[in-house]
């Protein structure tokens, strides 16, 4: 029994990283699975100490990749409502590259969308191309760096468990 929700965990925490590629909360999945795991197998190596950090950790995922899209777009002087176009593209570039590529264009279309979002908002306010190019280009900037280390801390989440089972 332990043997197979041992693989069962493995293509969950798996599938948990190709969530993260389209923009679902992936870290959360990883997090989820080491509970059940936990709570089916009562296995010694996670515990409410481990569940705690990546509870932590998955908080911290979401918490950087939205920050970091926030900062991205306002570094290169982005308005409020262009971070928001920014949020809502990224989204919405997802939905639409999602077919591409066997799904993995989703993550190219959140990062254009982003980038389309900010820089249609800003030219429809300002009517000023470099300024919505600028604020289109922290957008992705800020999405791209976001994805980036929310996708580093979903690897750390899956190594702890992995050192904390073997």
């Amino acid at each position: 029994m332990e043997i197979l929700a041992l693989i069962l965990l493995f293509i969950v925490m798996v599938a948990g990283l190709i969530l993260l590629v389209f923009g679902l909360p992936g870290t959360w999945v990883i997090l989820v699975a080491a509970a059940l795991f936990d709570w089916i197998t009562g296995n010694p190596g996670i515990g409410w100490g481990l569940l705690g950090m990546l509870l932590l950790l998955a908080a911290l995922g979401e918490l950087v990749e939205f920050i970091s899209g926030v900062l991205g777009a306002k570094k290169y002087d982005a308005s409020g409502q262009a971070t928001v176009g920014a949020f809502i593209g990224g989204i919405v570039g997802a939905i639409l590259f999602a077919p591409i590529a066997f799904g993995l264009g989703a993550i190219l279309g959140a990062f254009l969308g982003a980038f389309a979002g900010a820089f249609a908002i800003e030219y429809i306010r300002d009517q000023e191309f470099r300024r919505a190019w600028r604020s289109g280009l922290g957008a992705l900037i800020g999405r791209v760096l976001g994805f980036v280390m929310k996708f580093a801390i979903a690897l750390g989440m899956i190594g702890l468990i992995v050192s904390a089972l073997f």
